[in-house]
């Protein structure tokens, strides 16, 4: 089962299909992201969308990184309309009441996702880097922030905090703050003029 955490207010249902139907037919149309080029179909997180205007639909939100430590987990978004999805560590934004209109986010793989209802963000990590997105789009992306295994341990009122692989320290470890409004380091560059 899929983590279902919707922080942000939302004007939409949402539940996993664990399976289809003995008959093999859904009664809602089937709308895979994104759209298979060489099968009829693909391997992907199945969701049931009910928006409250429109009507229902199933959603196949193909799979990203094959392997630990990316993530599935749906969360809602600062837009109450828009919901995100992560299959397996590839990001989609897909508004609910209009499902034509979608993005899949430049950050792969998703390894962690934080929902920030006071400053109106989604922030996303990778394995380097963090990147934010808001009501209209991509807020801000990060500079690299460690060389590998980042992870968030803190968001504050004014920054994300967290860790990384440096293997330039002898502990191995390299710790990070960035502004949540910019993205930009509060730390010294880990990576000067890159």
């Amino acid at each position: 089962m899929v983590d279902i955490e919707l922080d942000f207010a939302h004007s939409y249902e949402i539940e996993e299909l664990p399976d289809l139907p003995g008959t093999g037919r859904l009664n809602v149309p089937l709308l895979y992201f994104p759209r298979p080029t060489t099968r009829p179909e693909r391997d992907g997180l199945w969701l049931r969308i009910g928006p409250a205007t429109g009507k229902p639909w199933v959603g196949v939100f193909g799979f990203g990184y094959q392997s630990p430590p990316a993530i599935s987990r749906v969360v809602g978004s600062p837009d109450q309309n828009r919901v995100c999805v992560v299959s397996r560590g590839t990001a989609y934004i897909v508004e609910a009441d209009n499902p034509e209109i979608w993005e899949e986010l430049p950050v792969m793989p998703v390894l962690d996702i934080r929902q920030i209802p006071n400053h109106q963000l989604l922030v996303f990590a990778d394995f380097t880097r963090l990147i934010a997105y808001g009501r209209d789009g991509l807020v801000w992306k990060s500079s690299r922030l460690c060389s590998d295994d980042l992870t968030i341990h803190e968001v504050t009122d004014n920054s994300i905090d967290g860790v990384g692989y440096d293997p330039a320290d002898s502990s191995g470890k390299v710790s990070f703050a960035v502004d949540i409004r910019t993205g930009r380091s509060l730390s010294p560059p880990l990576f000067p003029g890159r």
